[in-house]
């Protein structure tokens, strides 16, 4: 279970995290919605240290750490409980997908090469890319990339997975294969927490979905309780904004 209490960061004067509280459950899939700038990958970027936050607590297993003082040895100990999916792939160019795969496992986990080589082969096998092991991310498609990069974070064998807008920088016909990869992670070993604007993709797989807004979570419920029956009436202005034929396209 990952518990996140006043979770707070400012850039300059500029609030960006207004004490975020939230629990969230081992295995749970969890959607993040809202506009630009409500903080939604600030969120997920203090989760991995990615940025500092200025004051909260992270508590996941038994590890329970103060998120502004954390020290390098916790937050070491932190980030091989968690992964990240970024939007523009961060893969290594002069690397194949296989060894963008297995980078981390011989470099950090200190893993057999052998070893590794096994397990990052079914896991682009997992991904769809069984035959992409050798080819360099400018041989392969925006979708494929990011797949690699999902098969990476997979590799480290994370309590928690983030994913940060993973749709955003792909062409549209690209986006379905993505999101099918995500949606078969699902419910799996690991807790997805998910940012995206692809609200179809946040009613079929979410568990719970929030929305958030300058910094604070505003709403949070069900995907039948958001889409359906939201309460806020921000959270309906902005369903109505993004997607004003939702309801018609995942309903009826």
């Amino acid at each position: 279970m990952l518990t996140i209490t006043q979770l707070q960061k400012r850039f300059g004067k500029q609030v960006i995290l207004d004490k975020v509280d939230i629990t969230i459950q081992k295995g749970e899939v969890v959607v993040i919605l809202g506009p630009s700038g409500s903080g939604k990958t600030t969120f997920l970027r203090c989760l991995n240290f990615l940025e500092q936050a200025d004051a909260g607590t992270l508590a996941l297993n038994d590890q329970v750490i103060d998120a502004k003082k954390a020290t390098k040895q916790e937050i070491l100990a932190w980030r091989r409980q968690t992964a990240m999916v970024f939007q523009q792939y961060a893969l290594f160019a002069h690397k194949t997908a296989l060894e963008n795969v297995i980078e981390g496992l011989i470099m950090v986990q200190k893993m057999p090469k052998a070893e590794a080589i096994l397990l990052g082969t079914a896991l682009l096998t997992q991904v769809g890319l069984a035959d992409k092991l050798t080819h360099y991310p400018a041989q392969l498609s925006g979708g494929q990339q990011q797949r690699v990069g999902i098969a990476r974070a997979l590799a480290l064998k994370p309590e928690i997975i983030l994913f940060d807008e993973p749709t955003s920088a792909l062409d549209p016909e690209l986006v379905g294969e993505t999101l099918a990869v995500i949606k078969s992670l699902a419910h799996q070993e690991s807790t997805l927490i998910i940012v995206t604007h692809e609200m179809q993709f946040a009613y079929e797989v979410a568990d719970r979905v929030i929305f958030m807004e300058h910094g604070q979570i505003v709403e949070q419920g069900t995907p039948k309780e958001v889409f359906e029956s939201p309460k806020e009436a921000r959270t309906k202005q902005f369903l109505a904004r993004t997607r004003p034929n939702l309801f018609e396209e995942v309903f009826v």
